[in-house]
């Protein structure tokens, strides 16, 4: 008989699980109130920075808001201040014109004038006879007068106001 090589088979081996005990690190992560709190902590900090935004926002707005106000308040006064002029003109044309059709054609218009001064809240400052007051009025001449010591005694320029801040002194002669 021949020898017969055998050939060989290879062995399986079955590993049941119970015979592998390899032990596996577990991991933790954060618990479930940990998680909770640290989700709510964002949630403030988001909160906080929204508020924050919305705030320097509105600062913003508001801001925004004054300046607009200001420049078309400060716009509106220099238009009134090259109107003020006319206004003077038309008050010595007044006293210079003789012919009475002239006169009322004049005064007419100046009348649609100190309206329309009106309208915008301009108004003269009072300063014949009043004491003399720097915030107000601007002296452009003294003269001698213990009886009236300290007031205008003429006006040589109208002043004006605007919604209480001045826009134009009044030019006058003062009393010493």
């Amino acid at each position: 008989m021949k020898n017969k090589k055998s050939k060989e088979e290879p062995i399986e081996q079955v590993v049941t699980e119970e015979e592998v005990s390899v032990e596996t690190p577990v991991e933790e992560g954060p618990s479930d109130e940990e998680l909770i709190a640290m989700a709510e902590a964002k949630a403030k900090e988001y909160r906080e920075l929204a508020q924050r935004v919305q705030a320097e926002f509105d600062n913003y707005r508001k801001r925004n808001n004054e300046s607009v106000r200001n420049a078309r308040i400060e716009g509106g006064n220099e238009v009134i201040l090259g109107l003020l002029p006319l206004a003077d003109t038309m008050e010595i044309a007044l006293k210079m014109v003789t012919d009475e059709k002239s006169k009322e054609g004049i005064q007419l218009i100046y009348k649609q004038l100190k309206s329309l001064l009106e309208k915008y809240e301009v108004t003269e400052i009072e300063a014949q006879g009043e004491a003399f007051d720097p915030d107000l009025h601007h002296a452009v001449l003294q003269i001698e007068d213990a009886e009236q010591a300290g007031k205008v005694v003429e006006v040589l320029q109208k002043g004006y106001r605007r919604s209480g801040k001045v826009i134009r002194y009044a030019m006058v002669k003062v009393a010493q």
